[in-house]
């Protein structure tokens, strides 16, 4: 568990960061061009998601690392693996866990929302809002459909942090690949200057 908090603290900076950036920057450059600014909200909100699905991949990635190493000592030397040391390999629900708390603030907000959809409540609104900073430029598109979409947007970003450290096994994969690649063509240097100093 606890480190799943350290997950959920790094995914929690970076949404907060989003947030900020979404509603103090982004929100700045908003004019009078309708085509500009439904532009610059789409482009924003894909930033946002490629950077969660970013974060998931990464932390897979070294979880995968971790766990390979784990069972290699395991199997090498006999290593007993600790309760901690389990905890830092891959687990497949780990990404989801700690994107969802890390989100939670939001959720919590978007579900009272949802509950107070037929009352006047306007600092649920406004807090909603604020929670959702990062994908706060979509909301002016949707009217519509408030508050019903606070939810679906409140779990989005958990949804990609947990589908990019799914990733995690196939990017490590390509890594490891990458490596052994390179140092079999590191070997194969080796090899030849060795044969050209005997030619020599």
């Amino acid at each position: 568990m606890k480190d799943i908090l350290k997950f959920t603290g790094t995914t929690l900076m970076m949404l907060v960061t989003l947030t900020l950036v979404g509603m103090v920057f982004i929100q700045s450059f908003m004019g009078d061009y309708e085509w500009l600014n439904m532009t610059i909200t789409v482009v924003y909100s894909l930033a946002v998601i490629a950077a969660a699905l970013w974060d998931g991949i990464q932390r897979g990635t070294q979880d995968c690392k971790f766990s390979q190493l784990m069972d290699r000592q395991a199997q090498e030397r006999g290593h007993e693996i600790t309760k901690a040391e389990r905890d830092r390999m891959f687990q497949p629900m780990k990404g989801f866990l700690a994107g969802l708390l890390a989100a939670s603030p939001a959720v919590i907000m978007a579900i009272l929302a949802l509950f107070l959809a037929d009352t006047d409540h306007l600092w649920v609104t406004l807090v909603t809002r604020v929670t959702l900073g990062a994908f706060l430029g979509v909301f002016q598109y949707v009217d519509a459909l408030l508050p019903w979409l606070y939810l679906p947007v409140a779990l989005l970003y958990p949804l990609c942090v947990g589908v990019g450290y799914l990733m995690g096994p196939k990017m490590w994969e390509r890594q490891r690949r990458l490596m052994e690649k390179a140092k079999k063509a590191k070997r194969r240097r080796v090899n030849r200057k060795k044969k050209a100093k005997k030619t020599a």
